[in-house]
C-alpha cells in the first residue's frame, strides 16, 4: 500500500493544481458558451478562461462499460464547475495514481484566452502508460493560452476499462479493445462540433500529447477514424510503443486470463451470472466497480505490462507501423521528439520504491546502496538482449561499458542502464519515425529535449532531494517546460520555456514553429534535430540528426530498428 508520504514524494511535481474561485470574465460574451449539449460557464483566470469538467460522451457506466463512447446526455441550466472533473478509473498499482478517480469520467476542460478569436486549438492528450493521468494535472496552460491558442484537455479511460479485449466485447463489426482510443476520438469530434462557441477554430486543430498521449496522437495518425479531426500533431516522448502493439487475438487471450483469474478469486463477490465459467457480455458489464476498480485493473496490468493500443480490427485496422510503411496514415504536419535521458525516470522510481519499501523507510540521498549495481546491470541487459535481439555482450562490452560513464563507479550501473533503455526504446524509435514522416513529403521538425538541470519530477520531498539518481533530462522532464507545473527556478529554464511554448503555439497556428525571433528550427528533412537546452549546454540550437543517431546509436546497436 502507498503510504501517504510515498505517494506525496512520488506525485511532487504532477500534483493538481490548486484553483482559485470562481467569477464570470467581464466584456467577452464568452461568460456563458452554449455547447450543443448545453451550456458552460466560465471561471476567470486572469487573461485566461476555463470551462470546467464538460461532458464531451455519456458516462460509460451500467451497459456502456466496454462500449465506444456514446453521447453526452443533455442538460440545460448552465455548468459551472470550478475545477477538473475527477480521474478515470486508475491501476492499483500506480505509482501516480489520481486519489480521486470515477468511472464517470468521460469529460474535458476548454482554456481561451481573453477576447474573440477564432483561436487555433490544442488538444491536449495525457499520458500515464495508459493507466493513469488525468486532465486535472495540466489545469494550468496559461504558457500556450497566453500566445493566442485555446487548450482543451481531456480524460479517457484507462486500463482495463479502456483497454481490455473479449470475445463477449465484440462490437457487432467483430471488434473489441480500445475504448480509450475511442473516447480520444469522440473528443475530438466534440471539439470539432463545439469549440466555435468558445471562440475556438474547428479548421485549425492540433493534437499533441507526451508518452502515452504521444503514442496516442500517433494511433490517430494511423486511425482512419481519425482522418479529419485534427489538422497537426505533436509527438513527445511517444514512439516507445510502435513495436508493442498486440492481436486482437493476442489481447483477448490475455484478458480472459486476467477475468479468469479475478473471478476465481473474487468467488461469491463475482455476479451469479459469471460464476458458471461462461463470461458474457452482461456479467462482464455487471461486475462490481469495487472488483474492477482493485483486482481487474491490477489482474489485466500483470497480463499486459505495457498497454498500448491493440490491432482491433476497427480503430486500428492493423498496427501503427503498417499503416505508416504502407502510406496509409493521415499525413498532416508534426513535431516528433524525444528527452535526452528519458529512462532515468524509470530508474529513479525503481530507486525510490526501494527507499520507501525499506523499515523504516530511508530517505537520505547519501546513503547510496540503493543505486542499481553491477550485477543488476547485468541482468538487465541479459532481458534487453532477449527483447532485442542485441547480444549481452554487445550491450555490456562495446555499446555500454560501465567506464563510459563518468568516475563516479555508484552511478555507471544506472547510467549505462538508463541509456541503452532510452536509445532502444525513445530516441531511435522516434527518429525513425521522423524519418518516415519526411520520407512521405509531410513536414516534420524534430527536437530532443536536454535540459540536464530540469527539475527532477520525483524524489523531493520536503524541499529535499531523496534520491542518490540524477534525473536530468529524464521522461516527462518537458512537461513543466509547455505548462505551468512547478518554479523551474532560474532565468534560463524559464527562458527554454519561453522559447519552447512559442514553437508549440507557432505551430498550432500556423503549421510553422518559427518565428517572433526565436531561434530558427530547420526541418527534420533537412536532417537536423532541434536541441532544446539552456546556454551552458549549447542553448536551443539545430544540432545534425546524424550526430543525434550517433549519440543513441541507432545506426549501429539498434539499427535493426524500423519504422
Amino acid at each position: 500500500m502507498m503510504t501517504a508520504t510515498g505517494r506525496q514524494v512520488l506525485i511532487s511535481a504532477l500534483g493538481t493544481l490548486a484553483m482559485g474561485s470562481a467569477a464570470l470574465a467581464a466584456d467577452t460574451g464568452t461568460d456563458v458558451a452554449q455547447t450543443r449539449s448545453g451550456p458552460v460557464q466560465a471561471v476567470s483566470r486572469g487573461t485566461m478562461q476555463s470551462y470546467f469538467a464538460i461532458p464531451y460522451a455519456a458516462p460509460p457506466v451500467g451497459d456502456l462499460r466496454w462500449r465506444a463512447p456514446q453521447p453526452a446526455i443533455p442538460w440545460t441550466a448552465p455548468l459551472a464547475n470550478p475545477k477538473s472533473g475527477l480521474a478515470c478509473i486508475q491501476t492499483a498499482g500506480s505509482v501516480f495514481r489520481a486519489t480521486a478517480e470515477s468511472e464517470d469520467c468521460l469529460r474535458l476542460d476548454i482554456h481561451r484566452p481573453v477576447g474573440k478569436g477564432p483561436f487555433p486549438v490544442m488538444v491536449w492528450i495525457h499520458g500515464g502508460a495508459f493507466v493513469t493521468g488525468s486532465a486535472s494535472v495540466y489545469s494550468d496552460p496559461t504558457p500556450l493560452v497566453s500566445r493566442g491558442v485555446i487548450v482543451v484537455a481531456i480524460n479517457y479511460r484507462l486500463g482495463a476499462l479502456g483497454f481490455l479485449a473479449h470475445p463477449a466485447l465484440r462490437d457487432a463489426d467483430g471488434s473489441s479493445g480500445d475504448y480509450g482510443i475511442m473516447d480520444q476520438q469522440a473528443a475530438l469530434r466534440w471539439v470539432r462540433d463545439n469549440i466555435a462557441a468558445f471562440g475556438g477554430d474547428p479548421k485549425n486543430v492540433t493534437i499533441f500529447g507526451e508518452s502515452a498521449g504521444g503514442f496516442s496522437v500517433m494511433s490517430h495518425l494511423a486511425s482512419p477514424g481519425s482522418a479529419g479531426l485534427f489538422h497537426k500533431a505533436i509527438i513527445e516522448s511517444g514512439a516507445y510503443g510502435v513495436s508493442a502493439q498486440m492481436t486482437q487475438a493476442e489481447l483477448e487471450a490475455r484478458s480472459r486470463d486476467a477475468l479468469d483469474h479475478v473471478l476465481a478469486e473474487a468467488g461469491p463477490d463475482a455476479p451469479a451470472a459469471c460464476r458458471d465459467g461462461v463470461q458474457t457480455a452482461a456479467c462482464l458489464r455487471a461486475l462490481p466497480l469495487t472488483l474492477v476498480q482493485g483486482r481487474l485493473m491490477k489482474a489485466f496490468n500483470g497480463a499486459v505490462p505495457n498497454i498500448v493500443p491493440s490491432i482491433d480490427g476497427k480503430v486500428l485496422p492493423r498496427s501503427v507501423k503498417a499503416t505508416f510503411a504502407a502510406g496509409a496514415n493521415n499525413k498532416v504536419a508534426v513535431i516528433n521528439g524525444s528527452n535526452e535521458n528519458e529512462n532515468l525516470l524509470f530508474l529513479a522510481l525503481n530507486e525510490l520504491g526501494q527507499r520507501l519499501s525499506a523499515k523504516p523507510p530511508v530517505l537520505d540521498s547519501a546513503n547510496r546502496s540503493f543505486l542499481l549495481t553491477t550485477e543488476a546491470y547485468a541482468k538487465a541487459a541479459e532481458t534487453l538482449s532477449a527483447e532485442s535481439g542485441v547480444p549481452v555482450a554487445e550491450l555490456t562490452g562495446r555499446a555500454y561499458p560501465l567506464s563510459a560513464y563518468g568516475a563516479d563507479i555508484a552511478l555507471q550501473p544506472s547510467l549505462a542502464a538508463a541509456a541503452a533503455g532510452t536509445d532502444s526504446t525513445f530516441s531511435c524509435n522516434g527518429a525513425n519515425v521522423s524519418a518516415r514522416i519526411a520520407a512521405q513529403g509531410s513536414p516534420v521538425w524534430m527536437y530532443e529535449f536536454r535540459d540536464q538541470t530540469s527539475p527532477p519530477l520525483v524524489g523531493r520531498f520536503g524541499g529535499k532531494y531523496v534520491l542518490s539518481l540524477p534525473q536530468g533530462a529524464a521522461h516527462a522532464s518537458e512537461l513543466p517546460y509547455v505548462f505551468n507545473m512547478i518554479d523551474l527556478g532560474s532565468p534560463d529554464r524559464q527562458a527554454l520555456k519561453d522559447t519552447v511554448t512559442g514553437y508549440w503555439a507557432s505551430f498550432a497556428r500556423s503549421g510553422d514553429p518559427n518565428g517572433d525571433g526565436r531561434p530558427a528550427w530547420p526541418k527534420y528533412q533537412s536532417a537536423h534535430i532541434q536541441a532544446l537546452d539552456v546556454p551552458a549546454r549549447g542553448g536551443v540550437a539545430p544540432m545534425a540528426a546524424s550526430a543525434f543517431r550517433t549519440e543513441h546509436k541507432c545506426d549501429t546497436v539498434w539499427a535493426r530498428q524500423t519504422f
